[in-house]
């Protein structure tokens, strides 16, 4: 059965408010308190290595309904408990066939164990979907991480790691890949749109436009901070520098009330893309927490998300 939403957002809260953090700087968490088979969720945990040689681990899921899964639980419960864990369902690779596969980015904080939701939400309306942690993150190599640095330009070298080795999934159709990404994620996947020529579509929300622009805010409102970018990170690839080389379809998404990443940002780089765009400003949602666009619109995020992946996918 599937879960009423305005059941669901009451249980997922827990698990979305680490996700969808309201701060920038890197917090990793190692390690995942809970695991997609927790909630019978079919899926396949991999292993693939970078550029320079690191270990980084990624989840699989292949599109699939809610039948045999813990509904209610997922998002709910970390860690589920025994007793409420489904029989384990094992991932029979021959009996799927290739689609559209949307890659979830992940952000600064926690590891990809919080982006099962989100996946939920795609996987079960006909996506395959496809997430993985950075270096130093979950059960990845671990990275030593300064958490006053906003990104490590090595992470675009995961982040190819992860797009690499999804094409060689047979269930991929790589003509058919789209990206999500949050918040540090956004503008990440922003870098990928721009340097790959295997991306049909992104979603991106709360994406910023430059560190330059912003460094201030940051400082502004977190002070005794030592907020840092990283000086090797390529300028050309951040959204604002990226956009009017992007011609693929493209969805922002933004609080209204954002402070860290304000709507100006969002709108300043769709006017420069040079692909069909739609902005769409959340009344009453901020940045990120219980306050984030897809916990203020719950699910008015979900379907506006399927429904453009499913029309440029």
């Amino acid at each position: 059965m599937r879960v009423n939403n305005s059941i669901l957002i009451s249980l997922i809260l827990p698990v979305v408010l680490v996700s969808a953090q309201a701060s920038y700087g890197m917090r990793p968490l190692e390690g995942y308190p809970v695991v997609p088979s927790d909630y019978g969720i079919i899926y396949d945990p991999v292993t693939f290595e970078t550029s320079d040689g690191l270990l980084l681990q990624g989840w699989f899921f292949p599109e699939q309904d809610t039948v045999g899964i813990s509904n209610h639980l997922v998002g709910k419960l970390i860690p589920v408990p025994d007793s409420l864990r489904p029989p384990l369902r094992p991932y029979m690779a021959d009996d799927i066939r290739a689609g559209a596969t949307i890659v979830i980015c992940p952000g600064d904080a926690g590891n990809m164990s919080f982006t099962i939701l989100y996946a939920y939400n795609l996987f079960t309306k006909g996506f395959n979907v496809f997430t993985f942690d950075w270096r130093g993150f979950g059960e990845s190599e671990e990275w030593p991480v300064d958490p006053d640095l906003l990104i490590y330009a090595e992470f675009l070298a995961d982040y190819e790691a992860a797009l690499d080795y999804l094409v060689t999934r047979p269930e991929t159709d790589p003509s058919r890949i789209g990206l999500l990404g949050f918040s540090t994620g956004a503008y990440m996947s922003f870098a990928m749109a721009d340097s790959r020529n295997d991306i049909s579509a992104l979603a991106a929300r709360a994406t910023i436009t430059s560190f330059d622009d912003l460094l201030p805010i940051l400082e502004q409102l977190d002070t005794g901070r030592a907020w840092h970018a990283p000086e090797d990170f390529p300028d050309s690839l951040l959204p604002v520098h990226a956009a009017p080389d992007i011609s693929i379809p493209v969805l922002m998404v933004v609080g209204q009330e954002d402070e860290r990443t304000p709507p100006w940002m969002s709108r300043r780089v769709c006017d420069l893309l040079a692909g069909p765009s739609e902005l769409w400003i959340v009344e009453d949602a901020g940045h990120g927490g219980r306050s984030a666009p897809e916990m203020v619109a719950y699910s008015q995020f979900f379907e506006r998300i399927t429904e453009f992946f499913g029309q440029h996918l």
